[in-house]
């Protein structure tokens, strides 16, 4: 499903519906723990997003802790982009996949996708887009290393970043690597 979803982004987001996206590209953008998080120094893994082999994104995943129940401790997920997105494509297509994870409740449905369409920025190609969790308060969105907004609801926080963590989540490969270096994950 969401390889579906992300073929549609493409061909809503592009002016051409193939660009070539071969080779490796630098993968750095500036130091991976940055200014999001000083604690979060235990790399879990990195990952990428490919669609019939075209990079869509690379995802990079560190945490405060190395072990345990990840969601106990901060972490951020960071996802650079060889794409051009729009914000609110990003936001009903991480709204489809809540869904299809059974993780919102209908009564909590409008009020996180307008917070998404609201605050997800449109994305151009090698931007970062930074997620940083914080048990018991929320997230903090990062976009090229600016903070962008927070949002203190620990349950969409939860929600948003079990799309990639989640055992049933669309992308099994990615969540494998981004849990690679994990103890006991």
């Amino acid at each position: 499903m969401l390889r579906i979803c992300v073929f549609t982004l493409i061909f809503l987001s592009s002016s051409s519906a193939v660009k070539k996206s071969f080779g490796d590209e630098n993968l750095v953008y500036g130091d991976t723990r940055s200014n999001v998080c000083e604690e979060c120094k235990f790399l879990n893994g990195r990952g990428f997003l490919r669609f019939f082999g075209f990079k869509i994104y690379e995802a990079k995943l560190l945490s405060e802790y190395k072990s345990g129940e990840i969601f106990n401790s901060k972490f951020f997920l960071r996802i650079k982009y060889f794409r051009d997105f729009k914000g609110k494509d990003i936001a009903k297509v991480s709204l489809k996949e809540m869904h299809r994870l059974n993780l919102i409740a209908k009564d909590k449905e409008s009020v996180w996708l307008a917070w998404m369409e609201d605050n997800f920025p449109d994305i151009k190609k090698n931007d970062v887009l930074t997620g940083f969790y914080k048990p018991e308060e929320g997230i903090t969105l990062h976009h090229n290393e600016t903070v962008v907004t927070t949002f203190n609801d620990k349950d969409f926080a939860r929600a948003f970043f079990l799309i990639w963590l989640h055992e049933n989540t669309s992308e099994p490969k990615l969540r494998q690597e981004l849990l690679e270096f994990r103890e006991n994950s």
